[in-house]
């Protein structure tokens, strides 16, 4: 008796559990077509109010737009050797509202030969509703940021111009640089704005042969231009060839070049090595500055963290050390922190494959 009450129970918290995500569970017969579904399942699919569902009145239900992918969906998940369904599309609601809905589901088979299809259903709306929002947030903020960018780059073009026909090597180099980072700042929001360019949340990687160690003296020399009360000291022989995206390293490099001038004193040394292995590089940055504790070390990467040692002393986000991690890892490489060897200043250290 006390088994049958803990069975109750436990079903009485799945269901509140499947009520709370709206997640609906579906059967389909593929020789009739009819569907068995749970209640949330027609929910889902704007059929709450039909005691019993078809396959057709379930594509009925679905906008126009959404239906030929739907069923190339189930198509493709009746492939030999695929046998798993994936499928998000729209639905009409009987009080006119619109809702996505993502599908999962799996084949089943007699013999080899598929006879049925079991599944689940999930409503996102409220999940595309955000990505929508953020997708025209970007959108926005990258067209404002467009506008004021190209009459920058137009003028520092003018401005290269001018200084090149004076002959002063030194203003030439400079302005040669500004005009490189804003070329580098208008590729960075093209790929922003451009939906094509980006998977979800996932960084698009345009890899190329590189010297990493020619990259960090050049990144090197640009934040050197505004902080020259550093000193740059490098060890290490180029070049240095490595297959990866210019860009993105380069944000890596000045994130953590930014970073130590940021947070070590004016006519400290900054320290940077590479150092080559058989299949990968490692590259470091170290700087005699506020330094980190060692407990920080597993957490300084996470989005939005910022060191109990510079939160309330140094304006920031705690995006640049995440979005470095982003880069590092999607290149197949690793970053970390150390503690120096002498206990002053932070060492940050990151690896590439070849």
């Amino acid at each position: 008796m006390k088994q049958d009450q803990t069975l109750v129970i436990s079903q009485e918290h799945l269901d509140i559990a499947l009520n709370h995500t709206k997640l609906g569970f579906w059967e389909l017969d593929l020789v009739t077509t009819a569907m068995i579904c749970t209640t949330q399942c027609k929910i889902n699919v704007g059929a709450g109010d039909q005691e019993t569902i078809s396959y057709e009145d379930l594509n009925s239900n679905i906008i126009p737009e959404d239906r030929e992918k739907m069923r190339a969906d189930v198509a493709a998940a009746l492939t030999p050797g695929c046998g798993t369904y994936h499928s998000e599309y729209r639905v009409i609601h009987p009080d006119g509202s619109l809702h996505w809905i993502e599908a999962n589901g799996k084949v089943l088979y007699n013999n080899e030969q598929p006879y049925g299809m079991v599944g689940t259903t999930l409503d996102i709306t409220a999940k595309k509703d955000l990505e929508m929002l953020k997708d025209e947030l970007l959108s926005t903020a990258t067209h404002e940021l467009k506008t004021p960018l190209t009459a920058i780059r137009g003028y520092l073009q003018l401005l290269h111009k001018f200084i090149q026909g004076t002959g002063n090597e030194k203003f030439t180099e400079i302005s040669r640089k500004s005009l490189s980072a804003t070329e580098r700042m208008a590729r960075l929001l093209q790929e922003i704005s451009d939906p094509a360019r980006r998977r979800g949340d996932q960084l698009i990687l345009e890899k190329q042969q590189i010297d990493i160690h020619a990259l960090l003296e050049e990144t090197a020399a640009s934040i050197a231009m505004v902080s020259p009360l550093h000193s740059y000291q490098f060890q290490g022989n180029g070049p240095v060839m490595i297959t990866a995206d210019r860009d993105r390293i380069s944000q890596v490099l000045i994130n953590l070049l930014a970073n130590a001038v940021k947070f070590s004193p004016a006519s400290s040394a900054i320290e940077m090595a590479v150092h080559e292995m058989p299949d990968h590089v490692k590259i470091s940055v170290r700087d005699r500055g506020i330094g980190l504790h060692e407990a920080e070390h597993a957490k300084i990467f996470q989005k939005y963290y910022r060191s109990e040692n510079v939160v309330h002393k140094f304006e920031g986000s705690g995006i640049g050390l995440y979005l470095s991690g982003e880069i590092i890892t999607r290149h197949g490489g690793r970053i970390w922190a150390e503690q120096p060897q002498d206990g002053q200043g932070s060492l940050f250290v990151f690896t590439l494959p070849k």
